[in-house]
């Protein structure tokens, strides 16, 4: 069975993946944008087309031989030019696998009102709709979840902050959302039994363990985290307040924070809404876990340092190809040179992959919290990020206020900045023999940018000359 797999650098898609890998009867092949976001187990180990998802040539080479193709892309969040764009794909796709001979396509969509405000969840309700709109040209199975409950997902990580950091937690209305969750692994399963579904036509099935309230799910938290919290209901919305508040204490930024409001609410069903029994015929091995039995899960996989994606996994409007040229057009740079003498490199960039995260930035940890925080009060995502898991960092991960964009073992670790910076900026680690070179950069917008950077001259003179010799610090200490 030759299965295709696109978007699978996603949260939904790099766990599928990994799931798809234990079939023996799958030959598995990713569509990916940029290669340098696959590992190099998983390029040994499936067969990678490297493109662009609007590219007719390149789509027309991942299509063709293979048998199911699947389309788990779930953006977390996206402008409306993307929105409109990837309804352009929906249509391009499924084109292109008619005319490959493709059998099935398998598409996660999502519970909810379609007569809603939020734009992102009507458009994933438009795409499926698109892909499944040839019925006899191609079979389509679309399964709906309502929220996924996992390690790293996006409800997940708001309980959890919630429950954690807010000793009183006020209740709006719209905290009543009757809400279906689905643990991560139920969602992964009923994704790969769904390819040996037979049939002609299109088939749409709601998956879903229970229905509960945003409000009931922080309770449960709260319980299977051991705390006691204090709760306040209120008679009103206050979305915009609210939106603030999540900002916060959770790693989105102001904008995402109001969407997830919106989603929560767009997503509310009644008990009535929600078909179980077409999942019990079609899936009569399943029985998904409980929301709390999906939560025990997910803080084990925290605990256990194992979260193979995360919400940050989806966002939309991330682009690596062109980062490379602009970079070599940085009208700034803040370059530091140390020797690291006889301590081996792989010692030097394990250091160097180290920082961030609980892990901290080194003398001047509480600067970077400082800017986070700035960044935060502009609206953006701040320093709350964090890190995927402390062992390890691949290119498209965050950390803490950048964004790994790439990654070369003993070599070169790259980011880029998620601040607010009036322009674009990096910051560069690389190995020259027996030298560290750390690097910054700034490509500026505009007359704010310039005064940016000159602005950040005194913070930049004290945080890179002791990250750099923190860093060798660091790594001579782990080699004596």
């Amino acid at each position: 069975m030759n299965v295709l797999l696109i978007g699978p650098t996603g949260y939904i898609g790099r766990r599928l993946k990994e799931r798809l890998l234990e079939e023996e009867d799958v030959n598995l092949r990713l569509f990916i944008k940029d290669i340098r976001r696959a590992s190099e187990a998983t390029r040994q180990n499936v067969e990678i087309v490297e493109g662009d998802l609007f590219h007719e040539e390149d789509l027309k080479k991942a299509v063709t031989g293979i048998d199911i193709a699947y389309y788990p892309i779930r953006f977390f969040w996206a402008d409306g030019e993307f929105d409109e764009l990837q309804k352009i794909f929906a249509e391009n796709f499924r084109d292109a696998c008619i005319r490959a001979g493709v059998k099935k396509i398998i598409y996660l969509g999502v519970l909810g009102s379609r007569d809603t405000g939020d734009t992102l969840f009507r458009n994933m309700i438009e795409t499926g709709e698109v892909l499944s709109a040839l019925p006899d040209k191609i079979r389509t199975i679309r399964l709906r979840t309502g929220f996924v409950v996992g390690s790293g997902s996006s409800l997940f990580e708001v309980l959890r902050n919630l429950v954690q950091k807010v000793p009183v937690i006020f209740t709006p209305r719209w905290m009543e959302a009757k809400l279906v969750p689905l643990g991560i692994a139920d969602t992964l399963e009923y994704l790969a039994q769904a390819r040996n579904l037979e049939g002609t036509g299109k088939l749409v099935i709601d998956l879903g363990a229970e229905v509960i309230s945003f409000r009931d799910m922080l309770r449960e938290t709260l319980k299977v985290m051991g705390l006691k919290r204090i709760f306040i209901p209120l008679p009103f919305a206050a979305h915009r307040l609210f939106s603030f508040l999540l900002m916060l204490v959770t790693p989105f930024s102001y904008k995402l924070s109001f969407l997830f409001i919106q989603a929560l609410i767009s997503r509310s069903v009644f008990p009535a809404d929600l078909k179980k029994d077409m999942a019990q015929h079609y899936f009569p091995g399943i029985s998904p876990l409980t929301f709390q039995e999906a939560l025990k899960r997910a803080l084990n996989a925290i605990e256990r340092d194992r979260v193979i994606s995360r919400w940050t996994d989806s966002l939309a409007g991330i682009s690596y190809a062109d980062t490379e040229d602009e970079i070599s057009r940085a009208v700034y740079r803040d370059i530091r040179k140390m020797d690291f003498g006889t301590v081996p490199p792989e010692k030097i960039f394990r250091a160097v992959t180290s920082i961030g995260g609980k892990q901290g930035w080194f003398t001047f940890d509480i600067l970077w919290k400082m800017r986070g925080l700035m960044d935060k009060l502009s609206g953006g995502f701040g320093a709350s990020l964090g890190k995927r898991v402390e062992s390890e960092l691949r290119v498209g991960d965050m950390l803490d206020v950048w964004k790994v964009v790439d990654l070369r073992e003993n070599d070169r670790l790259l980011l880029e900045a998620q601040m607010k910076v009036a322009g674009k900026a990096w910051l560069e680690f690389t190995i020259d023999g027996t030298t560290l070179i750390q690097t910054a950069y700034h490509l500026p917008k505009g007359l704010l940018g310039r005064l940016y950077w000159y602005s950040m001259l005194p913070f930049h003179f004290f945080i890179f000359r002791d990250m750099i010799a923190s860093i060798v610090k660091r790594a001579k200490e782990g080699d004596s």
